[in-house]
This record gives C-alpha cells, sequence and structure tokens, in this order.
C-alpha cells in the first residue's frame, strides 16, 4: 500500500474560502438565534459574528432588520405547508392546523412575528391558498369560510401560546420553587379532603394538580371546535 503524500507546502496550497453569504444562509443563522435565545437576540451585528462576516457584509443581501424578520417569517411559514391538501374540510383543517402548531413550537418567536403583522410573503401566500382549498368543499359562503379558518388559527396559536408559558412556569417551578409546589399541593389535597371543595374533587386530585399531555389536550379541542362548526352548519 503506497505511503500518503505528504501535504503541499503553505505556499502551494489554495487558501480555504468560507462559504458564499447568501440570503439563505442568512436567514437559517437568524432563525437558529432566535430559536435558541427569542427575537431580541436577532441583530445584523450578531447574525454577521455568526455568519464570521462583517455586518456591511450582509446588508449587500437585505436592508434592514425588518427585512430579516419579515424573510425569517416567511420561512417558518414554508414550513407549515403541507402540499395535498385533503378533500375533507375537517381533515384539512386537522392537518394544517397540526403544521401551524409544529412549526410554532419549534420556531415560538413565530407568534410574535405573526402578531407584528408582518407582509405576506411567498410562502405566507401558498399557506393561505392551502387554507382556502381545505374549505373549498364547504357548502357555505365565502365569509363563513374565512371566519372558520380564522376560528381554527386563532385556537392553534393561542393553544401553542398557552403551551409554551406553561413550559416557562413548570422548568421555573421545578429549578427554583419546588418547596412552594409542594406546600401548595399538600394545602389542595386538604381542602378537598375536607370536603369543602366537591367539585373540584369530582375532576380527580391527580388531574386536577398534574398536567395534560400538551398534543393531546390540542387534538381534544381542536375536535371539539371542528364538530362544534360542523354542526352549526348544518342549521
Amino acid at each position: 500500500m503506497p505511503a500518503p503524500r505528504p501535504p503541499a507546502q503553505i505556499w502551494l496550497r489554495e487558501a480555504e474560502k468560507p462559504p458564499p453569504l447568501t440570503r439563505e444562509r442568512i436567514v437559517a443563522a437568524a432563525m437558529a438565534v432566535a430559536d435558541a435565545e427569542g427575537l431580541d437576540a436577532v441583530s445584523i451585528r450578531r447574525i454577521a459574528g455568526e455568519l464570521d462576516a462583517r455586518p456591511m457584509s450582509l446588508y449587500t443581501h437585505i436592508g434592514s432588520k425588518d427585512d430579516l424578520l419579515e424573510l425569517m417569517h416567511d420561512a417558518a411559514a414554508e414550513e407549515t405547508l403541507v402540499g395535498e391538501v385533503p378533500e375533507d374540510w375537517r381533515e384539512a383543517l386537522r392537518v394544517l392546523a397540526r403544521a401551524n402548531r409544529a412549526a410554532a413550537l419549534r420556531h415560538p418567536w413565530l407568534l410574535a412575528t405573526r402578531d407584528a403583522g408582518c407582509p405576506i410573503g411567498p410562502a405566507s401566500l401558498k399557506r393561505m391558498d392551502e387554507a382556502a382549498a381545505a374549505v373549498r368543499g364547504l357548502d357555505a359562503d365565502s365569509a363563513t369560510r374565512r371566519a372558520l379558518v380564522l376560528a381554527v388559527d386563532t385556537y392553534t396559536f393561542g393553544q401553542v401560546a398557552a403551551e409554551l408559558s406553561g413550559a416557562i412556569r413548570r422548568r421555573t417551578t421545578e429549578a427554583a420553587n419546588a418547596a412552594r409546589r409542594e406546600a401548595t399541593t399538600d394545602y389542595v389535597r386538604t381542602q378537598l379532603d375536607a370536603g369543602t371543595l366537591p367539585h373540584l374533587a369530582d375532576t380527580g386530585f391527580t388531574g386536577l394538580l398534574d398536567h395534560d399531555d400538551p398534543a393531546e389536550s390540542f387534538e381534544r379541542g381542536l375536535e371539539w371546535l371542528l364538530t362544534g362548526a360542523a354542526a352549526s352548519l348544518e342549521h
């Protein structure tokens, strides 16, 4: 077996070139920072540092931080696209809601950019088209269709916000307030055993103090929403 060739002397070797700076790389780096540290951590200088680039070099690809946030929002919206939208409107809205939930859990800052009213980009426009496709077979006027899509979106993002907030509170409680939680648990148990809270007792002590599985809670609420909408539309 021949011996490996020695590396070329330094002046004969080509310098390694860094990956070219592109809009896609800038957006991906910004999304990674926002995922890990929140939207406030995103700045032109910070993202330039993540890419080993000069801040001014980013401005050849984006005009401002607002431009960057809009690109991030549309990139996250692209992750919600499902491609083939089911024919049945209930199943279609379930699929779209699950895709929205998954993207928002991966990118919690999506709730903020969504509320900020980022301009509609290419992926966001496709997402709107998929939402229209989801209710295309519904025997209702356009206003009712729009209201139904809005109701499902509002429920979905509201559930995600509550889930994320609850996760933060649980982490804080587990890290710093374990003794307080134990004292609260003992107090509630005492009140339930005394019979002073008959309605709460009927729900079951474990179910009262423990947290439901977020995915199961989401699916249960979504089913209630769609079942109620179907019943309302039949009249």
